[in-house]
Order: structure tokens, then sequence, then C-alpha cells
């Protein structure tokens, strides 16, 4: 079996990708129009001055500065037409004139106008060269160029610029798997067949930097990757091969490439990304990058960015912030961590929150806000300790965007669908992590908002019991978002016949559960307790997911016969429902946020007609108290 022993380090893998690249020298030249984002390999010189020519910087009348000097507001000055000539912005000077007199300073006549004020020499005129200089090198070579660059090249005379050739890169993705839904008219999956998306996403992530990039259709065989090599590899700097680096006898990227030319390292110690390989072939850099979606997005940003820093000889900067961790974050010793991290602004603070780390949740990648880096040496970090957090979204988004713990329902993404079609400008985030995680962050500080929905187990009531238990000291407010019914997902049909909780105990019946802390998960316990079912005798109780949706798709997919849920899912993804009960499903907010201008804003949503009527058309909803206050301390 092929292993990957003797993994590197990440900062050795960089520098050692930097001794096999060099700045590409090749240059071209291309038309100024289209030179944005590409890097000068000559300085430009500007051919012409700008403006070239003495001219108006107001509308107006030029005149000579000299005829204007005794005008005073006590004695108006008249001046004949003949001396003073009407100009537009941008007019050149008529000769003999050395100033202009701006329009709104003028009271006009059929032969003259009249000023109250002088004017002074070269007054609301532009000099030549009061921009450019004609000869002036206006960009040195090796600079990246801006759409400001751009205007200011093209002001200054110039056509075309001579510029670095772009790195060429070529994405081959491979994998029998793997079908391109861009090649079919429309999606036909069938069992055991994958999406490709890597190598789009890996496309767009090295255009955006910069690489002229090739996207190769999929390889099945291993014969059409060495026809690749044999007859395609010359035209490109750089080639990614995107999976097959692994110890599956499939992979057979590290075989091809080491027949081809020369394997420089094959693992590095980091997660995800570990099987990478790196490659020589006729003098070009080969990649094998893993093929779950997030060790391949990772291996690329870590290694190809700054592979591309020093192709280009152009350096790229990350925006860093320092953030408080909300929650432990564990991680292994002997080998580095990435983390994706939601970030949450409070106050002057930012608090990370930790994404699902699987390598191929890719949607953890795309919601991530930021990457921490957990070194090998340490077990993770405590709660609350400070850390460097490399930025994927800007400060501006942050801080405008309204984020929220707690509890999960499709609720949320309706509240996040109207928010951004009624306020563009701002965001809205929910954070599933169950009633009770939220409402220990809402105590902490680290939120304004949760989502709750937990019933005392002898009182119940829902959710006000636990703020007065856990939130005696904190003032806050409780808000309706909605009543809904709680119950069983079954599959489609009920095929197993399940008629209640009591059904659950069935050896033929497997549970999927919600995670510890969820408000469904206490509710399902409570049940329990009161039927008195033993959880030990629940096959699949211990198995949790994090959300509604997860459980439902579990049912429909058949991993499981039944999870407890909420009736709006079941009917979303067509499966049986049988309920249990209404419950409260609540939104607990800071009395200080209460007061801001967004949360003005998140209220009109949920008090709009439309929210309700969007809740009642997907059904399991009772909108009767929505947006009504239900407690406050």
């Amino acid at each position: 079996m092929k292993r990957y022993l003797e993994t590197i380090k990440r900062e050795e893998a960089i520098n050692t990708i930097s001794v096999y690249a060099s700045i590409i020298e090749e240059e071209e030249t291309i038309p100024v129009w289209d030179s944005v984002g590409r890097i000068t390999s000559r300085a430009v010189f500007a051919r012409f001055s700008s403006p070239a020519f003495i001219c108006a910087a107001m509308d107006g009348y030029a005149v000579d500065f000299k005829d204007t000097l005794d005008a005073d507001v006590n004695k108006p000055l008249n001046l004949s037409r003949k001396n003073a000539f009407y100009v537009n912005t941008g007019d050149p000077l008529p000769e003999g004139t050395n100033a202009v007199i701006m329009l709104e300073d003028v009271e006009e006549l059929s032969s003259s106008i009249i000023i109250r004020k002088p004017v002074y020499l070269w007054q609301n005129v532009r000099m030549i060269g009061e921009d450019i200089i004609e000869s002036d090198m206006i960009i040195p070579k090796n600079h990246l160029i801006t759409p400001y660059d751009m205007g200011m090249i093209i002001s200054a005379g110039i056509k075309e610029i001579w510029v670095r050739r772009r790195p060429r890169l070529l994405i081959i993705p491979t994998g029998k798997e793997l079908i391109d839904i861009f090649d079919k008219n429309g999606i036909f999956l069938e069992k055991g067949h994958l999406i490709d998306f890597n190598s789009y996403t890996i496309m767009k992530l090295a255009q955006e930097i910069g690489f002229e990039t090739k996207r190769y259709g999929i390889i099945r065989e291993k014969r059409e990757l060495e026809e690749i090599f044999n007859n395609l590899i010359e035209e490109f700097d750089v080639i990614i091969i995107n999976a097959g680096t692994s110890s599956g006898t499939e992979d057979y990227t590290e075989e091809i490439i080491k027949k081809k030319g020369k394997i420089i390292f094959h693992g590095i110690s980091m997660m995800p990304g570990k099987p990478t390989i790196l490659g020589i072939v006729k003098g070009k850099l080969v990649f094998g990058i893993p093929g779950y979606p997030v060790s391949a997005v990772l291996s690329f940003k870590i290694l190809l960015e700054p592979l591309y820093e020093r192709l280009t000889g152009i350096k790229r900067f990350y925006e860093e912030q320092e953030v408080i961790t909300a929650f432990k974050i564990p991680s292994r010793i002997g080998i580095e961590e990435i983390i994706r991290v939601n970030i949450i602004p409070k106050d002057s603070s930012y608090f990370a929150i930790p994404l699902p780390r699987g390598a191929s949740i890719f949607s953890s990648m795309a919601k991530a806000d930021g990457l921490i880096f957990v070194p090998e040496s340490i077990e993770g970090f405590d709660e609350g300790e400070k850390i460097k957090c490399i930025l994927l979204k800007s400060r501006p988004y942050l801080n405008n965007r309204i984020n929220l713990i707690g509890s999960h329902d499709i609720i949320l993404d309706i509240l996040r669908d109207m928010i951004r079609e009624r306020y563009s400008e701002f965001d809205f985030m929910a954070i599933s992590t169950g009633s009770l995680s939220g409402i220990m962050a809402f105590r902490r500080g680290i939120i304004s908002l949760c989502t709750t929905h937990i019933l005392d187990e002898s009182e119940k009531i829902y959710n006000i019991p636990l703020i007065k238990k856990y939130l005696k000291d904190t003032p806050c407010i409780l808000i309706n978002l909605a009543k809904r019914i709680q119950g069983l997902i079954v599959q489609k049909g009920n095929p197993k016949r399940i008629k209640g909780i009591e059904d659950l105990i069935r050896e033929d019946i497997f549970f999927v559960n919600r995670q510890f802390g969820s408000g469904t998960r206490i509710l399902f316990d409570t049940i329990l307790k009161e039927k008195d079912i033993k959880k030990s005798d629940i096959k699949g109780y211990d198995r949790e997911e994090a959300s509604h949706t997860a459980v439902a798709i579990m049912v429909k997919e058949s991993i499981a016969d039944a999870a407890m849920g909420i009736f709006s899912v079941a009917k979303i993804f067509s499966l049986d429902f049988i309920p249990m009960g209404e419950e409260n499903f609540d939104l607990l907010v800071s009395k200080d946020f209460y007061h801001t201008d967004k949360f003005k804003m998140l209220m009109e949503v949920i008090g709009s007609n439309e929210f309700k009527k969007r809740l009642l058309d997907i059904g399991g909803y009772n909108v009767s108290d929505t947006g009504k206050i239900k407690f406050e301390q």
C-alpha cells in the first residue's frame, strides 16, 4: 500500500516550492483598456502631458486677469465681450487670456458682462501637465495595474503597454466517479456518482489571483493522464491534478508524476490537505492535491497563492484579525490543523466560532469568515484564548452583518432572504449550535441574538424558566418567531408503521438524534422520561445531527427510519410526519441590541405580512404570536 510517511511542515513546503519556481520573464503587449490586473514588465512613460494645453477648469468667461482688478462689490465692473470669452470646462483658453471667471460670478448682458470681484492670474485654469507631464514615468516595472492606473495611462496618450505573461495553469480533475453537470442537459446523478465542482472552484480561485487557466475534462483512466503529460504539459507553467493523491487503488497521481519526472514531496503535516504532492515534470511544477473539496481548496490557497507571488514577483497581503475563541477548539498533537471559523464582532472584540471540520464539508469553506491555524505542538485552543485569524471576508462586511447563535429552523433562511431583499447592504447569519449553546454564548456576551425552544420539564413552559435560571442578571427580551409542530419524521408511506415514540425501541427501527443541548433533543428526552423509555433501548440515540434538515435527509435516504423534527422540514422532503405537539420557537435579544437600528430592521421583517405568509405557505407554523414580546427582564 502507498504511504506518505515523510511529511514536511507547511512552511517547508512553501519554501521548497519557491526553490523550483522563478519569476516569469516573458512579456507581451496588450491594449491598455485590457490591462487591469496585469503586471508591467517595463516602466510606462507618458506620451502626452495631461492636459496637453492650457484649458478652463470651470464654465465661465476667459479674461486677462489684469482687466478685472478694479471690480468690487460696491463698484461692479462692466467688461466688454470683446475682452471676455465664454468657455466650457476643458476648452483651450483664448489667446491673451489667463484666468476664468466662474459663470455664477457673472451677470450677463447682451454685449458685456458685469463682475463684482476680481480674479487672479491662472485662477480656474488648468495648466499644461497639471496631472501628468510628457515623458514622466507614470508606472514602474513590476507594478500590478489597477483601474485607476489604467485610466491614468490612457490619459497620457498610451494605447498599448508591455506586461508579463500570466502564469499558465492547467487543472485536471480525475476520478471514475466524477460527472460534469455542464456536459449534460441537467443533473443525472446515479448512486456512486459525484459532481465535479473542485476543478471549477480552483479555476476561479486561480483566475481571481491572476493565473491564466485551462480546465481539462475529467480524466477517468491512468492512460489519459499519461497522454496529457506527453502532449500538453509544455504549454503550461503549473499543473494541478485534483484527486488520486492518497493510498487507494485508484490513486495513481504519484505513480504518473514519478514515471514522467520526479516527486519532490508527498505529504504535508497539515489537516485538511495532508496528502498533497509536488513533482517536477519537464521542468514544470506538478501538484497533486486531494480530492476532498476543503483539502483541495486549502491546498491551493496555502501553496499555489505563494507560488503565484513567486512567479510574478508581486506580494499578496492577507488581512489578519485577533479573535477570541468562543468555544474550546480541540486538536491533536503532531499535525497542524486549519480551522474554518465564523467571526462575530461584539463591542471592540471579534469572537471565532469553529465550523464543521470534515475535509469533505465544502459548505463550511463557503460559509467561513476566516481561517485559524492550530500549531502541531499543541492540543488546540481553550475557550477565551486570543489568537490570530486570517480573514476571508472584509471587516466592513462582518461589522454590518446581523449574527445569531442558537436553534436551527428554516425560518432563519427566510429571514436572511428577506433581509437581503429589503436591505441589501446588510446580511444575516445564523449559526446552528442548539438552543442551550446559544443561551450560554448569550450569557457570556458573545452574541446579542439567540433562538431557543427549550421546554422546562417541571413547569411545561418554553424558554422563560431557562432564561430566569441562566440569565437572571442579563437584561433581555424574548420575542416569539413562530409556534411550530414537533414530531417524528418518518419515511414516505411510513413503511415501518411507526405510530409514536414507543415504537422507537423496536429491533427493526433505527433512529437519528439531534445534538446535545438542542431544544429538540431536550424535548425528546423529556418525552422519553415521561413515558419511562430508556435511551439505551433506542438504536441510533447516540447518532447526532446538528439541524432538522440533516436528520430529515438521513430519513429520506433510508439511513434512519425516524427522527425528531419539525413538520415543515418533513413536508419539504416529502416525508411523513407524526405530530407530538406545538412548541414556541423564540428569539432572545439583549436590551442593548433591541434599541439599535439593526434590530428595528430585523423586527420590521419579522412583523411583516410577507414573512408570516411565507411561514404559513410552508406549513407547520402558527404565526398568531409572531413578533410579540413574551417575556422581559
